[in-house]
Formats: C-alpha cells, structure tokens, sequence
C-alpha cells in the first residue's frame, strides 16, 4: 500500500515538474545598453512565443518614458524585442518593462548604469564645407547640453529653444557669397565642453571657392537597389568632380526620434580660375531615364 502512495506521489511530481518545465518563462530583460549616438539606451527583451500582439510600455525610476520597438528576433519557443527609450538623469537607473498581450499582463525590471551622453548637431545638413546654392533656415539640435551659444560668421544668433528630450534652435542665417562658418557651444552637465564648428559654401549670387579648394554637394537621399541614382556633370575645367560618397545627416522623424539617414554626396574641387556649370541629374526609378534636377554655376577665385 505504501509502496503504491509513493509511486503515485512520484508519478505526481515528475508529472506537475515536466508540466512546469513546459510552460515558458513570463517577461524577462535581457539587458540595458546604449545605443550607438549614447543620448538613447535599448532594453532587450523575450516572452513566450504564444503572446500575440504584444504591447510594452517602460519605466524609469518609476516614471513612463517614451518608447519606440526598434528590433527583435525568435527563438523555438521565444520571442525578442529591442525597446529603445531616454534615461533622463544619470547614474543608477531602475527600469521596468510592462507588456501586455491576449489579456495577460506581465513585468519585469532591470537596473543599470547610465552615462548620458551630449551631442550637438545641424538638422538636414551635415556642415562639412556642404555647398548651398539657396538661402536656408538652419536648425541646430542638441541633447542633455546647457548654455548653448550660437554664432554665424562671429556674430552671435539668439534662438529661443524648444522644449522636451531634444532641444532645437531655428534661426534665418545672415548668409554671405562664399564661405560661412557656424560655431556652436555649450556646456555638458559632466562640467566638460562642447565646441563645434560647422562650415558652408554659399555659392549662389557670385560666391566662390579658392583654387585648391573642395566642397561637398549633397545630391540627395541614399536608394536601393532601384532607385534612386545621382549623377553630378560639370562643363568648364574650374571646377571638377573628385569622387562619391555617402555622407549622413540627422534628422528628427515625425515620431521626434532624433535618427541618421544616408545622403549621396560628390566631392567639388576647384582647380583654376573660371566659371564651370554644375548639373545634378536624378534617376528616380532604374526604368525611368535621368533626369536634370538642377543646375548652378560656381566660380573660383581668390577671395
């Protein structure tokens, strides 16, 4: 009799253990980590593969943050997720992660070290010697900085700046034929400091580069495989074609994610005194035929 109770008790057990064994872990951070740029962080995660339309929020030191899924992945029985968010303070951070799915809702948290970084960017614009053929606003974005200062050609620009996780600064610049320089400073909240310097060619209305002298033209977003393709010609031997390239710029998407996009650049360099024409074609699509875009003159010169 006994010796039937233990075997119906053991044959309970392995039954409820492989049961158990069986039913898959609820949420779990894998782990908190800084994406490329620093001012954002990703907390990775995985649940049962048998939620369906899971939805997360996150938390850090107890207050919601925003979110955006920008990845994941499976396993056999898995799911993963990449949450990318921005810590607010530095130092020790708590964060929690609360995932809702078929009507379960579940959590998990996480701590970890944050180091925020400070960036100091242009909007749209990448600042290194880019030719511009027609007057701009510019706009300068920047991220856990304080006491920023701008100044065009020397002259400083007062901006009133936005509000929220990154801030941006708009201004009409006072271009001039030629070389313009913009200068931005500010302080990091780690007491260091940022200054950059950010420099274009207005080149439209006269202006000029010096022989021996290069500039980047900016022909537009970088495609895929079909499309779209650039194409720089330029007639008069002042000016010639040095190479391609692909450069990136920041932007601020229509979520107000601060991200980077790939742009087709051609590298100008002036030869000798004269005027040469420049022409950018576009190929919007491989089975359409280029297109003329648009067309300037640059003249090089001693300044």
């Amino acid at each position: 009799m006994i010796g039937r109770l233990l075997s119906g008790f053991l044959f309970l057990f392995l039954t409820a253990a492989i049961a158990g064994a069986e039913v898959p872990q609820d949420l779990r951070i894998i782990s908190v980590e800084p994406v490329k740029s620093g001012i954002y962080a990703v907390a990775s995660v995985e649940f049962p593969k048998t939620w369906s339309g899971p939805a997360f929020t996150v938390e850090v030191n107890g207050k919601p943050v925003r979110m955006r899924q920008v990845g994941g992945g499976f396993s056999q029985d898995r799911n993963m997720a990449d949450l990318m968010f921005m810590p607010r303070s530095a130092g020790r951070q708590s964060v929690v992660v609360k995932c809702s799915a078929g009507g379960r809702r579940s959590e998990a948290r996480a701590g970890f070290d944050w180091t925020p970084a400070s960036l100091v960017t242009i909007l749209g614009h990448t600042g290194q010697r880019e030719i511009i053929t027609a007057g701009e606003k510019l706009t300068v974005a920047t991220v856990n900085v304080t006491g920023v200062k701008i100044f065009f050609n020397g002259k400083e620009v007062y901006a009133r700046p936005s509000s929220g996780d990154i801030q941006t600064l708009s201004f009409d610049p006072d271009w001039k034929s030629g070389k313009n320089v913009l200068t931005i400073n500010a302080d990091k909240w780690d007491g260091g400091m940022i200054a950059k310097n950010f420099t274009f060619f207005q080149l439209a209305g006269g202006g000029t580069l010096s022989p021996g002298e290069s500039a980047f033209l900016y022909c537009g977003r970088e495609g895929t495989k079909s499309g779209p393709f650039y194409d720089v010609k330029v007639e008069g031997g002042s000016i010639a074609v040095a190479q391609g390239t692909t450069v990136r710029r920041d932007i601020i998407d229509r979520d107000g994610w601060l991200v980077s996009e790939a742009w087709v650049a051609a590298e100008l360099r002036a030869k000798k005194a004269g005027t040469s024409s420049v022409r950018v074609y576009v190929k919007h699509h491989f089975l359409q035929n280029m297109e003329l875009e648009r067309e300037f003159s640059i003249i090089v010169g001693e300044r």
